[in-house]
């Protein structure tokens, strides 16, 4: 429940998950929070062994995405996933790697995919998807030199940087944005101005309400 939820550890310490439980089951104690956390991290590294032995015996190759970015802690992290088709051709996604990088270089992040690839006994690379930035192009160059060496790559790695569309096609609206940004501020300020109040927000949902023989209400609504 704990990891399907997404929940913090201490959710089991908490009064009214405690007392649910002792409604359903009154011989039942929760366990503590630091009894949740080690199981936690028991079941991750159970898990990890398996994976790692799966990826040992997986005969395809393996495609990688990855994406950094800073918390509100000014916290950096990397998050790498894996794509991949297995023998009865079906489609698999798994999460090798989510952890706390130093910064964003591209060093830094080829390093670390590095060593999670060497983590998850993983070398037969097909491409690795990463966002238009030029941290990223080294850190795929640096990992191309490294899976080259590994004799894991396909035509040299040529074509194992691919950039993430999303992101191209993020970079081209935010570009296409810039003639519109006047007319954007100022949309964004009326927003503002009418959920700043109920009432106004009130207001605005009687304005917008269209009345075919009442020309005046789309005229106060705008």
């Amino acid at each position: 429940m704990i990891i399907v939820d997404e929940l913090p550890f201490a959710h089991v310490e908490g009064e009214g998950f405690r007392d649910f439980c002792k409604a359903v089951q009154p011989e039942f104690i929760p366990p503590s929070r630091v009894t949740v956390t080690r199981d936690c991290y028991s079941l991750f590294i159970d898990e990890r062994v398996k994976l790692k032995d799966f990826f040992g015996k997986l005969t395809s190759r393996v495609c990688l995405t990855t994406d950094t970015w800073t918390s509100g802690q000014n916290l950096s992290y990397m998050c790498l996933t894996a794509h991949f088709i297995d023998d009865s051709w079906v489609l698999h996604k798994r999460i090798i790697n989510f952890v706390q990088i130093a910064g964003h270089s591209g060093e830094i992040i080829g390093r670390t995919i590095e060593q999670c690839l060497v983590e998850c006994n993983l070398k037969r690379i097909l491409t690795c998807t990463v966002d238009n930035a030029s941290a990223n192009d080294v850190a795929v160059q640096y990992l191309k030199r490294r899976v080259n060496f590994w004799k894991g790559s396909v035509l040299d790695g040529n074509y194992m940087h691919m950039r993430c569309v999303a992101h191209i096609l993020n970079l081209v609206v935010k570009y296409g944005f810039k003639d519109l940004h006047t007319s954007i501020l100022k949309i964004r300020a009326a927003v503002r101005f009418v959920r700043s109040f109920p009432a106004r927000a009130k207001c605005f949902k009687d304005s917008v309400k269209e009345v075919i023989s009442a020309f005046y209400i789309e005229f106060y609504m705008l």
